[in-house]
């Protein structure tokens, strides 16, 4: 979601384009890559999230509604992110929850555009944000020791999807240095609660990739396509991507959604997923892309996450 927001690519309209998975621009060569764990990759960083509270110091979160760059979250959000028990928290099921909540509370607000002006509710409120969320990553010093700074392995996160008119749920990552999107962004899962092709058939997931030269402003289009996942809204699945020096394959339960190849002749515009990337979870509220959302819906919003793990191959 810069840096960068989570998602800039609004008002692209999602242009119908032919892609690898049925859905906009992906690689339309067959992918090389499995979903199916290699028999040689060892499992390098993982979190079951088996004690209940506070996710560990692995994960971090973006605060707030400010972006680094100085604007509010991409899309005409409506959250406003926190890192309190009541939007993220370890439930005694092993599973962490990310929970939209109405309201804010001065006990919500951190600093605000610049880290020395805090944030005011009177300010966040005239920018209609009335819904506090969270937003989880791993952009830590441990996670990064513990993959020895190399992006390439499988990445598995087992979770049950929020499909909620109003929500905007997310599995995604971003590239460590730069600033969107030409430090890249991969879509592992998405659902969008303001797309009527969500809301009519809400049982899929949409995934892609962003770069400086596949991003949400025209003429440059996103790469992303879609697939339907039977029970998507009702059970616990496993959202997986396979990344190597030479491509991007994400998918669901092991079949493929989505398969990008590095381009001839690449450079770093058109492939910027060469470099370390961490992980993000979040569950985004209204605007563009989450819609619009009824209050009464908030408690159904919530994300649940069972597991993430990442194995890599040999070094």
């Amino acid at each position: 979601m810069f840096t960068r927001s989570k998602r800039h690519f609004a008002l692209l309209g999602l242009v119908g384009l032919t892609a690898c998975g049925g859905g906009g621009g992906g690689s339309t060569a067959p992918a090389s890559l499995e979903l199916t764990l290699p028999a040689t990759y060892a499992l390098k960083w993982s979190d079951d999230f088996s004690m209940p509270g506070r996710p560990n110091s692995t994960w971090s979160y973006d605060l707030g509604s400010p972006l680094l760059g100085g604007t509010v979250w991409g899309n005409a959000e409506k959250q406003y992110y926190t890192d309190q028990a009541k939007n993220s928290f370890i439930d005694a099921n092993g599973q962490l929850l990310i929970q939209p909540v109405a309201g804010i509370a001065g006990a919500d607000m951190v600093n605000g555009d610049s880290p020395s002006v805090p944030d005011v509710l009177s300010s966040i409120q005239a920018r209609n944000v009335s819904v506090t969320s969270a937003r989880l990553h791993t952009n830590t010093a441990s996670y990064y020791a513990a993959l020895n700074a190399t992006p390439y392995g499988f990445y598995e996160i087992r979770a049950k999807v929020p499909c909620v008119a109003g929500a905007w749920p997310a599995i995604w990552m971003m590239g460590k240095d730069g600033v969107w999107p030409a430090r890249g962004e991969i879509d592992i899962m998405e659902w969008f609660g303001g797309l009527s092709e969500f809301i009519a058939q809400p049982n899929q997931v949409q995934s892609g990739v962003h770069s400086t030269t596949n991003h949400w402003a025209p003429p440059k289009a996103p790469l992303y396509a879609k697939k339907s996942v039977a029970n998507l809204c009702t059970e616990f699945h496993k959202f997986q991507l396979h990344w190597s020096a030479n491509e991007i394959l994400m998918g669901v339960d092991g079949v493929p959604t989505f398969s990008f190849k590095k381009p001839a002749n690449a450079t770093t515009d058109n492939w910027p997923f060469s470099q370390p990337a961490y992980v993000l979870l979040n569950v985004a509220v209204g605007g563009n892309l989450g819609g619009v959302f009824n209050v009464n819906d908030l408690p159904n919003m919530n994300m649940k996450v069972d597991y993430v793990k990442v194995w890599q191959p040999p070094s």
